[in-house]
């Protein structure tokens, strides 16, 4: 990890202040998440704002979805979508240049199509709609998962208001970074238990850094997170009840020239007969077109608890190729897709070549 020396046996658990807090207590919870985000870079939080009601609408309604038959599953798949949205049969996804363990749906941002062509940007292919299930197959899906993401996109421009306040920078310091356009991704999954008596950690989600400024995540209460500090340990983040979790992402950790870590973590699934594991993950992403460059100094007040990294443009835990950090976010974010959706790659965009640091070009012309 080139982020070096961080150690941490737990995940803490901060309480969100109230709206209407005094400027002291905000002070003292930037405070916290300031020394979370430089030693630890995941947490979870509470009295977050979403109402009980609604991340229990979201989790009803995916378990409604993953228990439809495969082939109506497969209506969406995502094998039909250039952008890479709709439903990954298990297995056919790759993390860490490995299948993974589970089957989800991946969406993001509504687009009508790609704004793509001549002259475009090379990433204009993440553009285009989202698939949803038939209302008559799957009801309210739709209405719920669109609820819960919309209080998604209130708790994370919240938290990334406070995350600038904490680096002693203005409350505004990101804002140019989404211009109102944030490059939203979700999705939905399960995974499978392993087989029953196995230990083997290749049984879920291999071990991965997030692309973008700050993921949330939603889970059940079976288990399997776990998140690396910097000894190479791996810790559990075992379901907290009530809180979402938080992490940060890589165009953080390129933006704080590495005070704050984007860590690595994996999910491994538990053996049977333990049941699947449920999540919705939620990625607060800067538009497309933005280009994320290094703080040129950090504030005088900030003090390192850490060693200093050397680089902050790599992260470990991604297979052999390495990880490049990309500062133009569209670039960042088609890097992560294209490895992890091959078959996507394959039939919508031969003409693109996935390098072995994960960049992404256009091939040469023979």
């Amino acid at each position: 990890m080139s982020t070096a020396a961080s150690t941490f046996s737990s995940l803490p658990v901060l309480h969100l202040p109230d709206k209407d807090c005094t400027p002291e207590e905000e002070t003292a919870f930037c405070c916290r998440l300031r020394d979370i985000c430089h030693t630890v870079g995941f947490f979870y939080v509470i009295n977050h704002g979403i109402d009980a009601s609604t991340t229990a609408d979201a989790m009803n309604s995916s378990r409604a979805f993953f228990a439809l038959p495969h082939d109506v599953k497969q209506g969406i798949a995502n094998i039909n979508s250039p952008a890479f949205r709709g439903y990954v049969r298990l297995g056919a996804e790759n993390t860490a240049g490995r299948p993974d363990w589970r089957e989800q749906i991946e969406m993001g941002v509504e687009a009508d199509a790609p704004r793509g062509g001549v002259g475009g940007h090379i990433y204009d292919v993440l553009v285009g709609p989202n698939q949803w299930p038939d209302e008559t197959q799957c009801p309210g899906f739709k209405t719920s998962m669109t609820s819960f993401l919309d209080d998604m996109a209130t708790l994370s421009a919240r938290l990334m208001e406070l995350l600038a306040v904490s680096l002693d920078m203005p409350r505004d310091y990101f804002e140019d970074d989404f211009r109102g356009r944030p490059n939203v991704q979700a999705k939905i999954a399960l995974c499978p238990p392993a087989p029953e008596g196995s230990r083997d950690p290749s049984f879920g989600v291999g071990a991965h850094t997030d692309s973008g400024y700050l993921s949330l995540l939603l889970q059940d209460d079976v288990g399997g997170l776990q998140v690396q500090n910097g000894d190479g340990t791996w810790v559990d983040a075992d379901p907290v009840d009530g809180a979402i979790v938080v992490n940060l992402g890589e165009m953080m950790q390129l933006k704080t020239r590495g005070y704050y870590l984007a860590t690595p973590h994996r999910v491994v699934s538990k053996a049977s007969p333990s049941p699947s594991r449920l999540s919705v993950p939620y990625f607060w992403n800067p538009r497309l077109d933005a280009v994320i460059e290094p703080m040129e100094s950090l504030p005088a007040t900030l003090t390192w608890l850490r060693r200093e990294p050397e680089a902050v443009a790599e992260t470990g835990s991604h297979g052999k190729g390495g990880n490049r950090l990309i500062g133009e976010y569209g670039a960042n974010a088609l890097k992560s897709l294209a490895r992890s959706h091959p078959e996507v790659m394959a039939r919508h965009h031969p003409d693109l070549e996935v390098k072995p640091d994960g960049s992404v070009v256009r091939r040469e012309c023979s």
